[in-house]
C-alpha cells in the first residue's frame, strides 16, 4: 500500500482526532460509530494512504465480527468513513447528513476477510453536496469485494457554523481542548448484529417489526445514524425475504437507501416486495415509519443462499 506522503501528516492526524472525538461522548451514550468498533485503534494508522481526492483506511474486524460480516456492515462502515474523505478536500461541517447511500456486493466469499482497505473516493463536490465512491478490497489479496456510493449534505446552513467547521484552525483548537487519547471513555464490548441491532428489533406480522432506537444507535447529531439504518432494513428485510423464498439461508446482493428525515426513538419497519426476478430472487422495499410518515426507504435485493 502506498505509503502517507509526509505533507498530510497534519491532514491524517486531523482527521484521525475528528474520527475519535465522534467517539468522545458520555459512556451513557456511546453513540453508532463506537457499535461500529471505529477508532484510532481499529484503523490501523501506518496503512492510510492519501491521494489528491482519495483517502484509504485499513480496518480490522474484531474477532467477534467474522464471519459475521454483512452488507449492512460494509454499508455502515462506508457512511463514516467516506465522510472522511470530503473533510480531505475541504468540505466543510463534518459529518453532515446523508441524502442517499448504496452497496453492492461483487464477491460471495466476503464474510471470511478480516482486513479491509476502505478506499473512499470524493467524485463531485460541491458547496452543499458531495458525491463519494467506497470500493472495498482484501487487504491481502486486493480482490474487490463491493462498492458503495455515497451522496452527502454537508453545510450546516448557518454561515457562522459554516466558518467554524471549515477552518483548520477552529477545529485544531477543538482537539486541543479534548485532550490526550487517553482521555477517551473505554465502552463494553458488544456483538454488533445480535446485541446492537437485533436486541432492539421486535419483529410482528406481515413484514412489520419495530425498531426502538436508544443512544448506542445515534450520530453525533443525537439522531439514528444512517449507517445503523442501513442494517436495521437488512436484519427486517432478511426475515422477510426468508418467509417469501421459503428457504433458510439468504444473502443479501444490493441495498439503496434514501434519507427523508431524520429518525429519533422507536420507529416502526415495513417490508414489502417490490417484484421477484425468479424463484430464488426477491427485490424487497425496507420503510423506516412514524405514525404513517416515511422516514427512509430502502430497496433490498436478496437471493438464495
Amino acid at each position: 500500500m502506498v505509503q502517507s506522503p509526509s505533507s498530510s501528516a497534519a491532514t491524517i492526524k486531523y482527521l484521525l482526532n475528528f474520527l475519535k472525538s465522534s467517539n468522545s461522548q458520555p459512556a451513557c451514550t456511546p453513540g453508532f460509530s463506537h457499535a461500529l468498533k471505529l477508532s484510532y485503534k481499529t484503523i490501523v494508522p501506518d496503512n492510510i494512504s492519501v491521494g489528491s481526492k482519495t483517502l484509504t483506511y485499513r480496518y480490522r474486524f474484531g474477532s467477534t465480527d467474522i464471519p459475521k460480516a454483512t452488507v449492512g456492515i460494509y454499508t455502515a462502515l462506508m457512511d463514516e468513513l467516506s465522510t472522511n474523505a470530503c473533510v480531505l478536500v475541504g468540505q466543510p461541517s463534518p459529518p453532515g447528513a446523508s441524502i442517499q447511500f448504496q452497496t453492492e456486493l461483487l464477491d460471495k466469499n466476503f464474510q471470511a476477510v478480516q482486513e479491509l482497505d476502505v478506499v473512499n473516493t470524493v467524485t463531485k463536490l460541491g458547496r452543499t453536496i458531495a458525491h463519494t465512491r467506497t470500493d472495498f478490497l482484501c487487504a491481502i489479496s486486493g480482490k474487490k469485494l463491493a462498492f458503495s456510493s455515497h451522496i452527502k449534505y454537508m453545510p450546516t446552513g448557518s454561515r457562522f457554523f459554516d466558518w467554524i467547521f471549515t477552518s483548520r484552525r477552529a477545529w485544531d483548537m477543538c482537539m486541543a481542548v479534548m485532550g490526550p487519547d487517553d482521555n477517551l471513555p473505554v465502552y463494553k464490548e458488544k456483538e454488533l448484529i445480535a446485541d446492537v441491532i437485533r436486541n432492539h428489533l421486535e419483529f410482528h406480522h406481515n413484514g412489520r417489526a419495530t425498531f426502538n432506537s436508544c443512544q448506542e444507535h445515534v450520530n453525533p447529531f443525537g439522531a439514528m445514524h444512517g449507517g445503523c439504518q442501513a442494517m436495521v432494513m437488512e436484519q427486517a428485510g432478511e426475515a422477510y425475504a426468508l418467509a417469501e423464498l421459503s428457504c433458510d439461508s439468504v444473502l443479501l446482493h444490493g441495498i439503496q437507501v434514501d434519507f427523508l428525515s431524520a429518525i429519533r426513538k422507536s420507529i416502526e419497519v415495513v417490508c414489502e416486495t417490490i417484484g421477484t426476478v425468479d424463484e430464488s430472487t426477491i427485490h424487497v422495499r425496507v420503510l423506516l415509519k412514524k405514525e404513517d410518515r416515511i422516514l427512509s426507504e430502502g430497496k433490498l435485493r436478496f437471493s438464495i443462499a
